[in-house]
């Protein structure tokens, strides 16, 4: 074994423990502030009066969490995991700006 390898091999669990560290980072609080997000657009945009819709909202949420965790862990990199968590929650922020702008359920 060579010099490089060695110093490869000595180094490899800290890149598993910082890429563990990352997915994990992502599938608790990223994906509550995501599955929180895509919840209250759920609330607002369905076509039924508010306490229903918060109801259909809310049970819709116990199963958004665990898929977005699992598909979490599905995915190889990490770098792609964040940049899609980041953007869907960039839209849906966006989304629920303008629905909580316009005023009334839409």
């Amino acid at each position: 074994m060579n010099v490089v390898e060695n110093t490869f091999a000595s180094l490899w669990p800290w890149v598993r423990r910082r890429r563990m560290t990352a997915r994990i980072m992502a599938a608790v609080p990223g994906n509550y502030v995501l599955t929180a997000l895509l919840t209250a657009c759920i609330a607002r945009l369905l076509p039924a009066p508010p306490a229903d819709a918060s109801m259909t909202a809310l049970l819709l949420s116990f199963l958004i969490f665990p898929a977005l965790a699992i598909a979490i862990f599905s995915v190889r990199s990490v770098v792609r995991i964040w940049i899609y968590i980041g953007a869907a929650i960039a839209a849906f922020s966006v989304l629920l700006f303008v629905s909580l702008s316009a005023g009334g359920r839409l």
